[in-house]
């Protein structure tokens, strides 16, 4: 089964406003911790963010990497701003300037990280996200970056 048809929830991907239009984001599905001792354990390298400079949540965990000197720790790359029906894409799929193309998985957009986490995946395509290149899995997709023990 393709990406195009996985999900009959991703069809309406530009209409998540509720009827105040407000955008309600929804409960994230991946809400795992780094941790020493834990399942993702602290690592330089092993962790990649996904961010859109279009997201507001995104700019909070750009903003934490930055204060916590994660930069040589975790990498990071840009989608382009443009969401479209098949949701955040990533430079292979809409050349904008600044959009990088995917490093890890060689996606053409967010969308795919999620099925290649969880293939029946139902939610919605978000960023920021935390990959683990170790696992090939979304760590968490949430605003937070966390209090992650790199040392």
């Amino acid at each position: 089964m393709s990406t195009e048809d996985k999900s009959d929830a991703q069809k309406n991907i530009t209409k998540w406003a509720s009827t105040d239009g407000h955008f309600r984001r929804q409960v994230s599905s991946f809400r795992d911790v780094i941790e020493k001792g834990g399942k993702f354990e602290p690592e330089k390298g092993r962790y990649h963010i996904f961010v859109s400079y279009a997201c507001p949540w995104a700019h909070r965990v750009l903003i934490t990497r930055k204060l916590l000197n994660l930069e040589d720790v975790i990498g990071l790359s840009v989608v382009s701003p443009r969401m479209g029906a098949l949701g955040w894409p990533f430079a292979a799929a809409d050349e904008f300037p600044g959009a990088d193309h995917d490093p890890i998985q060689n996606s053409n957009h967010v969308r795919d990280l999620y099925f290649k986490s969880d293939p029946e995946y139902s939610g919605r395509f978000t960023v920021p996200i935390v990959w683990d290149t170790k696992t090939s899995t979304i760590v968490r997709q949430q605003r937070k970056l966390g209090n992650y023990p790199f040392s």
